[in-house]
């Protein structure tokens, strides 16, 4: 298959990817400028930059890439055991921004609306109030009573999940089903007490160790956010620097007061 085409269906069904091109050639190498290779996340290949130490070259610098959302380009110059040497550049490919908030409260409703406005494709589990966020094109709309609902939702690796039900025992649950379900982040409204107990239904419910690590308890960024509006934003801006940057620096997170 072409790998143009395989990239649009990859993207297209919710997965990313990384395209590699060769687009310098210097002395005798397999492969000239243009030649194309997609790589997927889960190592399927389609097309070949030349075999041998080039592909594998760029292979692992591909893999980096799929491991690391804040980064989108790279360059690998590879010097081939044949005399010759290509420069290959990597780009990484993925659907839109992807976010499930959970609630639909002031607060999650505010988050659904800011969020999709920055460009995230946004699921709501949560009855909005008088039905506010029906219709709106970047926002679907599910009921949202069983926190084992995640596990069904697809490419949860690929998104981002905030909780936000306003209730303790609820937004507990709903985060430990988050983290179980291998979510890229799973971020609560709440204090430092809520992420105590978080951390511990997580570690009696299994959840592996390092997952813990996305856990973001209380989430957003430290701008002295009070009101639902200002909540939403700085959750969308920490959103967007773990997209662009992948992780937020030190001393800008939300500090707890719980």
């Amino acid at each position: 298959m072409d790998t143009l085409r395989r990239l649009a269906l990859v993207v297209e069904g919710g997965a990313s990817c990384v395209l590699a091109t060769v687009v310098a050639r210097r002395g005798s190498v397999p492969r000239g400028p243009g030649t194309r290779m997609l790589v997927e996340v889960d190592g399927t290949c389609t097309g070949t930059v030349g075999g041998g130490e080039i592909e594998d070259a760029v292979l692992a610098r591909a893999r980096e890439l799929l491991g690391r959302p804040g980064e989108g380009t790279a360059t690998v110059d590879v010097e081939a055991k044949c005399g010759g040497a290509v420069t290959v550049f990597l780009e990484r490919f993925g659907p839109p921004r992807s976010l499930v908030v959970v609630g639909a409260g002031h607060v999650g409703a505010t988050l659904a609306e800011t969020a999709a406005r920055a460009g995230f494709a946004v699921t709501v589990l949560g009855r909005s109030r008088a039905g506010e966020l029906e219709g709106r094109p970047a926002i679907a709309m599910h009921d949202g009573e069983d926190p084992a609902a995640l596990a069904a939702l697809p490419h949860a690796g690929e998104s981002q999940l905030i909780v936000a039900t306003g209730s303790q025992d609820a937004d507990v649950a709903w985060a430990v089903a988050g983290l179980r379900a291998g979510f890229a982040g799973v971020g609560v409204v709440g204090s430092r007490a809520k992420a105590i107990a978080v951390r511990e239904g997580a570690s009696t419910a299994g959840v592996p160790p390092e997952r813990l690590e996305r856990l973001r308890c209380p989430v957003g960024l430290d701008l002295g956010a009070v009101t639902p509006g200002e909540i939403a934003v700085a959750i969308v801006a920490e959103l967007l620097l773990l997209a662009r940057r992948g992780e937020v620096p030190e001393g800008w997170r939300k500090r707890s007061r719980g």
